[in-house]
């Protein structure tokens, strides 16, 4: 008796809670191209979409072949929004606004979709379509979700964005002046391209460039945890600060286009197990001390090349010519190859079975020479300006 009493009151509860859900509406926009979210007349069926009224609204708005703006005046709540074409969402009062996407999907954007005004909250997850464009133009962004930036799709960040949540970009990401700022909270994982203009990007947490990522342009990258290069970070049209309150980790390619510099700016010293391109005019700088791993690889093409102290491993690779600012350690059985014109501002320290080949220029080390293995001149000239000693041999062919 008691199983069966049990038994009809779960059947009860579950009626009960299926008889209160609230039915979902499937709101689409019929308004003009310039009117209120608020007015019921802009909506098919004609009833503003805000879940707070008791019923549940996934909502759609299509632009067709001309523009539509839409004036937020009110916080609101629905479920889900699908965005076609040209669709400018636009906060009309000066007040903070939050718009609340209940369901996973949240705001999928499938066109082209403009955020302006003033300071809106976007509460839920956006995903942004192959062939979309999402553009941040409101004065201050707040988006507490996942950011899915699909292949084929761009994001473009003109003012301060900020993301409570991941981004994972495999289109393209713009930050296109200095008042632009995408900050996100969560991970950054790039597998696609990141151009900077002049703007702030960063993760609180981990920001990995793929490596299929590549991050080019001039401004400022920034992580309060680690920045993990598999891709390629390269400086052009000015300077890149790469500033990070933990480690650089570099499997891939780092450098400058000519006339750029690269600056990197980490809590921690860097080992490099990926390479570093150091272009003329311009150069790639490190405010730490820079070990050159095996298999690392350093190209030194007529640019400067700066760190604390510059030590190279046995196996690495660094080779070609321009300036080094810094100490420069060569560890046993390591090797760096300087083919033409060189400027050494610091120390050098050739250590037992290491080598320093010198070859058609001439290499000026403005600091103590300390040689205790080979320096090997080839159609070229050596000046220890700051002095030499040690038990190594100098070789000139």
């Amino acid at each position: 008796m008691f199983r069966k009493v049990l038994i009809l009151t779960a059947i009860v509860l579950v009626f009960s809670a299926s008889g209160v859900q609230a039915d979902v509406t499937h709101s689409t926009w019929v308004g003009g191209p310039f009117s209120e979210w608020g007015n019921a007349n802009n909506w098919n069926p004609s009833i503003v979409p805000d879940n707070a009224g008791g019923n549940t609204f996934n909502v759609t708005i299509n632009a067709g072949t001309g523009e539509v703006s839409i004036g937020l005046q009110h916080w609101r709540t629905i479920d889900q929004l699908d965005s076609y074409g040209n669709v400018e969402l636009a906060t009309w009062i000066s007040n903070n606004l939050e718009l609340t996407l209940e369901d996973p999907n949240g705001l999928t954007n499938h066109g082209e979709l403009e955020v302006t005004g003033w300071d809106l909250d976007i509460t839920g997850n956006i995903t942004n379509q192959g062939g979309a464009r999402f553009d941040s133009h409101a004065h201050s962004l707040d988006i507490n979700g996942l950011i899915t930036n699909s292949a084929n799709a761009t994001i473009a960040v003109y003012w301060s964005t900020w993301v409570f949540g991941d981004v994972q970009n495999a289109g393209t990401i713009i930050v296109p002046w200095g008042a632009g700022i995408l900050g996100v909270h969560g991970d950054l994982l790039n597998t696609g391209l990141i151009q900077m203009f002049g703007g702030v990007c960063g993760s609180i947490n981990l920001f990995d460039n793929d490596a299929n990522g590549v991050i080019i342009g001039f401004g400022t990258l920034f992580s309060e945890e680690m920045i993990q290069n598999k891709g390629k970070i390269h400086a052009y049209g000015g300077s890149l600060a790469v500033s990070i309150e933990g480690a650089l980790i570099n499997n891939g390619i780092l450098g400058n286009s000519p006339l750029s510099s690269l600056h990197i700016k980490p809590a921690v010293d860097v080992n490099n197990n990926g390479t570093i391109e150091v272009n003329a005019g311009g150069g790639v700088a490190f405010d730490c001390n820079l070990v050159n791993e095996p298999n690392g690889v350093i190209q030194l093409l007529g640019g400067t090349l700066a760190a604390t102290t510059i030590t190279q491993t046995a196996n690495a690779n660094f080779t070609s010519f321009g300036s080094i600012t810094g100490n420069v350690i060569i560890e046993p059985d390591g090797i760096i190859k300087l083919t033409g014109p060189t400027n050494i501002v610091g120390d050098v320290t050739i250590e037992h079975n290491a080598v320093m080949e010198i070859s058609d220029g001439q290499t000026l080390i403005t600091g103590q020479t300390t040689n205790n293995g080979i320096i090997h001149v080839v159609n070229g000239n050596v000046i220890f300006q700051g002095g030499y000693s040690g038990s190594g041999v100098v070789q000139k062919d």
